[in-house]
């Protein structure tokens, strides 16, 4: 299991790093983060060819590359399925005891 889904998802994980050079979220492919040159260079290649230089983590994601969205492989996560409950209502109710 990778990040909570099957093995057999063949599908690639998909991360978004703001770009100090454009300002925009850039999608990037999980293996391109690990990529000899790009760890030795510490720019990554976005799904839309755009070398991103990545701004701190900690700041929020600049506007979407629309480029990007499009090229984006991974399905959009749908919403939960209705009858499902968070952990956190749980959690609220045993502590009230």
């Amino acid at each position: 299991m990778t990040a909570g889904r099957p093995q057999e998802d063949l599908q690639p994980d998909v991360l978004t790093l703001t770009s100090v050079i454009d300002s925009r979220a850039h999608k990037v492919i999980d293996s391109e983060l690990c990529a000899p040159h790009a760890v030795r260079a510490g720019r990554y290649e976005a799904l839309c060819g755009h070398l991103v230089a990545p701004a701190p983590l900690i700041e929020a994601d600049g506007a979407p590359c629309a480029r990007c969205v499009q090229l984006d492989p991974t399905v959009p996560a749908t919403e939960k399925p209705p009858g499902r409950r968070s952990r956190g209502r749980r959690l609220r109710r045993i502590r009230a005891s």
